[in-house]
Parts: structure tokens; C-alpha cells; sequence
């Protein structure tokens, strides 16, 4: 008698909150939820819980989550029932509760549709992500996509400058997060992230410009000294390596993937393994070519022809890290090891002395300063194409250059002609 009573009783709540057409039944202990529609045709789907007076509350609410995914997602009665037990429905008899399990399972779900990425980025997702749930999964518990990502900022922005790339990359991950939680997994429309307004103010602004942030390029003169430096010194290996970096604008890493044909031309490949490069399917080499310095009897040229005879080598420890890149899946150890390298180097220590702002990738940003503010300048388009980037990638990073004495150079130039 006391099934009946609570299973009616069940039945009138959920008539008189949805009206007609909803209805569930017992079939061998599981709960069965009908939606019969107007024109009489039905569909019915089995929820994760119990047919028991213990779970008639729970079963009311997840009727009631399927049948505002069905009205506000415009979505069929299974895939509301998908989205709806997929992640944030909680099993029958379960001693957790609906956030901790639910949750817990979105992150899962998210970090394994993410799984092609490369491992240094999985880490830092996953570290980022872990926290998101953590900070959901607190008391008072975030009600909404905003409050997430303020809980988030203060727990976790303290050690990060505002405006800097830090706060960015971790409320991006957060945001994507909380985007794949309602998007796929049903997770309340509230979770859903807030403006872009809204996330800049968690972000803020840096102190400094952005031409104080950029790493600074080493100049010409710089970059010559440094050479010879290591040519005292009998570097002969480093200096390779610099002079390839510094004069053809590579990555660092990418002299894992430096090679000259028998055209005598240096091409590199790709570096970037993430979804986007992924989808780039037999993407070529680039080409990359020497700018050369005045004075120095094409250098950049003559340490393409060393590194293509094999006279003069790599450093070994370089070399290795090189070997190591196809078993290890990443690039970052040839980049590493070079920045080492160039670490031990008295005139190198003494640079960063002078300028702690200066990294291995200012010999790169060299190469852009000779291209874009040099007294020989070339196309925006062609250098970004020697750079692997594109010109709004270009503009970004080095458009500050352009200041006021550049403007008036290039305008006094072309009035010149004209006069």
C-alpha cells in the first residue's frame, strides 16, 4: 500500500508542475520517464535511479532538469536525458552529492575531449581545470558562471600580475570549461560564462605598456658581438646555433626542425602540435632565409652552408635533446637546452646583466627589429612568412616599434621621392 501511495502522489506533483504528457513507472526497479506529445507520439527513456519512495524527490528533480533542457535547449527527450545524466545526475544511492559527483565527471569528460593536445598543455589544463572543481565544490558553493570565476581569481590570482598572460590562460581554460559544462554535459544555463567585459575586469590591466613587456630584441651590433664572443671562446658549436637563430629569426626549438635541401635552401616544419596545427594536414616546410648584417660577408648565409656540411655541429647536449623530441612527443627540451647553452656564456651573462629582460627568443625578435625597423626593411607579409606567423600575429608583437621617429622616417622617405 505504501508504494502506491508514494509513487501517486509522485505522479500528481509532476502532473500539476509539467501538465499532461509526462509520466514515470517502475520496470524492473528503474525508473521510466514518458513524454507523450500532442500529437499522441511518445518517447520514453530510463533515468539512473531507483524505483523507491526514497528517491521520489530526486526523481521529480531530474524530470524537472530533463524537461527545462528539452524547452530551453530545443533538444529531444533522450538528449536531454543524456546532457542531463551524463555528468550532473546523481546515481542512485550515491552517499556524494549531485555537484561533487557531477562535476567531478565533467572534468573528466572535458580534459578527454582536450586529449590531443600537447603533454605541457594537458599539465597546465589539467592543473587549471582541478582547480575550477575545487573552487565549485567549496562552501559557499559558486552559484553561476561569474561567481566561478571570481572564486577562482581569489584563490588563485594573488602570485599573477594583472593583465599579464598568466591570468589570461587560466580564466580561458576555466571559461572553456565552464562552456563545455553546459554545452555538453547540462550543467545549468547559470554556469555559462559571463561577457568578455566581465572577465577582462578578473584579468586587469598591467602597469606597463606593452612595449615594456615584449622581450627586447638584441641589435645588430649585439647580436655581432655575441658571435664574436663565442668565436673567442672556441664555441664553434653555439655559435651555429646563435647565428641560426638570430639571423634566419627561428625559434629556438626550431632548429629541431632546420633542414637544407639540395637546392640549397633552409626550410623548418612545424613545431605547434595542438588542435589547430593537427588539422593542418601535410603543411610544408617554410622557407627561411638569412637578413645579413653589414660588414659581416653574409654570415648568416655562410652558417646555413656549415650547418648543411656537418663541419661544424651542433652542441652535443643540443644534438641530444634533438634525438630525444620524436620519443618525448614535444619540443620544449631543444628550446630549453639552447637557452642553457647560451646561459653559460660569460658575454651572454653579461647582456643579461645589463638587460635582465633580454631571453634566447631576442636573438628571434632581432631578426624582426633588422626586418621591420631597420635601415633595409622589408614587407610585413614577407616577414611573417619567414617567421612562421601570420601579419596580425606580426602586428601584435611588434607593432609598438613603430614609434614616432619611425613614422617620421618612413613619411620623410617617401616625401623625398616625391620631391
Amino acid at each position: 500500500m505504501a508504494k502506491v501511495i508514494w509513487s501517486d502522489n509522485l505522479r500528481q506533483v509532476l502532473k500539476r508542475e509539467h501538465g499532461k504528457g509526462w509520466s514515470v513507472r517502475d520496470h524492473r526497479g528503474r525508473v521510466q520517464l514518458t513524454r507523450i506529445f500532442e500529437d499522441r507520439s511518445r518517447s520514453a527513456v530510463y533515468l539512473p535511479l531507483t524505483w523507491t519512495a526514497d528517491n521520489a524527490t530526486s526523481i521529480l528533480n531530474t524530470v524537472a532538469a530533463i524537461h527545462d533542457l528539452m524547452d530551453s535547449r530545443k533538444v529531444s527527450l533522450k538528449e536531454a536525458a543524456r546532457l542531463n545524466t551524463q555528468a550532473l545526475a546523481e546515481p542512485a544511492k550515491s552517499a556524494k552529492t549531485v555537484a561533487d559527483k557531477g562535476w567531478d565527471a565533467v572534468a573528466a569528460d572535458f580534459l578527454k575531449s582536450r586529449g590531443d593536445r600537447r603533454s605541457s598543455t594537458l599539465r597546465d589544463l589539467k592543473l587549471r581545470v582541478e582547480r575550477a572543481v575545487a573552487v565549485i565544490n567549496q562552501k559557499p558553493k559558486p552559484r553561476d558562471g561569474m561567481s566561478v570565476l571570481e572564486a577562482y581569481a581569489a584563490a588563485y590570482f594573488k602570485e599573477m600580475a594583472p593583465g599579464g598572460q598568466g591570468r589570461k590562460r587560466n580564466l580561458n581554460d576555466v571559461v572553456a570549461f565552464l562552456q563545455f559544462a553546459v554545452d555538453r554535459c547540462g550543467a545549468p544555463d547559470r554556469f555559462l560564462p559571463p561577457p568578455k567585459d566581465r572577465i577582462n575586469e578578473l584579468i586587469g590591466t598591467s602597469p606597463t605598456s606593452t612595449t615594456e613587456r615584449l622581450t627586447p630584441p638584441i641589435k645588430a651590433d649585439q647580436f655581432t658581438a655575441l658571435l664574436d664572443a663565442l668565436e673567442a671562446d672556441g664555441r664553434h658549436d653555439l655559435k651555429l646555433a646563435v647565428a641560426l637563430v638570430g639571423y634566419l629569426g627561428l625559434r629556438p626549438a626550431e632548429l629541431a626542425v632546420l633542414r637544407v635541401g639540395d637546392d640549397e635552401k633552409a626550410r623548418v616544419g612545424s613545431i605547434k602540435r595542438n588542435i589547430q596545427t593537427m588539422q593542418q594536414a601535410d603543411k610544408p616546410p617554410r622557407l627561411v632565409m638569412p637578413l645579413e648584417i653589414d660588414g659581416r660577408n653574409n654570415e648568416g648565409a655562410r652558417a646555413i652552408a656549415q650547418f648543411a656540411s656537418g663541419l661544424v655541429k651542433l652542441p652535443k647536449a643540443l644534438r641530444k635533446q634533438i634525438d630525444l623530441v620524436e620519443e618525448k612527443g614535444r619540443f620544449q627540451d631543444v628550446g630549453a637546452e639552447f637557452a642553457q647553452q647560451l646561459s653559460r656564456c660569460k658575454h651572454w651573462q653579461a647582456m643579461f646583466k645589463a638587460d635582465p629582460r633580454i631571453t634566447p627568443y631576442s636573438l628571434r625578435h632581432g631578426f624582426a627589429w633588422r626586418a621591420t625597423v631597420g635601415q633595409n626593411k622589408i614587407p610585413v607579409r614577407t616577414t611573417a612568412a619567414l617567421m612562421g606567423h601570420t601579419m596580425q600575429v606580426h602586428h601584435r608583437h611588434y607593432g609598438a616599434w613603430v614609434d614616432e621617429a619611425a613614422i617620421e622616417e618612413a613619411v620623410g622617405m617617401h616625401n623625398a621621392v616625391v620631391a
